[in-house]
């Protein structure tokens, strides 16, 4: 029942193709960047980071009450695996991305040079990855990307909340304890979005 349920949120478009598009076109300019100088990984990395923000954000109680995932949710599915599920698919294309990048900077260090696996940047990525899935899963992609506009605008918030600054970093720096933080906070709002929803109800809401 789990690959069921990942192949039926692949199939209703829990991540849009133009959400897939635009990872192509993040890996293009990395690669181009990274052909260019080796050493602007974290540049390179920046807008998949970005992206991954808007994309990880997919939302799951707003669509399940609209009758989006009837189908699913009544196929006798374990919630568990109806949340992981969902949860894998929306993250997925974002640290595919991720990899691709990592794989192109080594390529183009011929191995010497890699910020794309330091502690920090593995961290910046499933943390932020795991925190906007779970953010958005009682509310709407739109909500979810017009609350990350808001924190990754605000200077002040930004440099405290903000996954782009640990890119790079390395897990004896100053950073460590952030890193750390990241990770038990990211678990912590991960925990609480399955919990939503193998406990919540999703009544449809009424037609207008």
């Amino acid at each position: 029942m789990l690959l069921y349920a990942i192949r039926y949120f692949v199939i209703v478009s829990v991540v849009p193709p133009l959400f897939v598009g635009g990872f192509a076109v993040t890996i293009a300019a990395a690669a181009v960047r990274l052909a260019s100088d080796a050493t602007t990984g974290v540049e390179a990395l920046t807008p998949v980071l970005i992206l991954q923000l808007f994309v990880a954000s997919s939302g799951f109680r707003v669509p399940a009450r609209r009758g989006h995932f009837d189908l699913l949710l009544t196929s006798g599915a374990f919630r568990w695996h109806i949340a992981f599920a969902h949860c894998l698919v929306s993250v997925a294309p974002g640290l595919a991305s991720w990899l691709c990048v990592g794989l192109l900077e080594l390529a183009a260090s011929r191995g010497t040079h890699s910020v794309s696996f330091t502690a920090g940047t593995c961290v910046a990525f499933a943390s932020a990855s795991l925190a906007a899935w779970s953010a958005a899963v009682h509310s709407s992609r739109m909500a979810a990307a017009v609350g990350w506009l808001l924190v990754m605008s605000i200077p002040v918030v930004a440099r405290t909340v903000s996954p782009l600054r640990y890119l790079g970093a390395s897990a004896g720096g100053p950073e460590t304890a952030s890193l750390a933080t990241a990770c038990v906070c990211a678990i912590g709002l991960s925990v609480t979005a399955f919990l939503g929803i193998l406990r919540g109800g999703t009544p449809l809401e009424a037609a207008q």
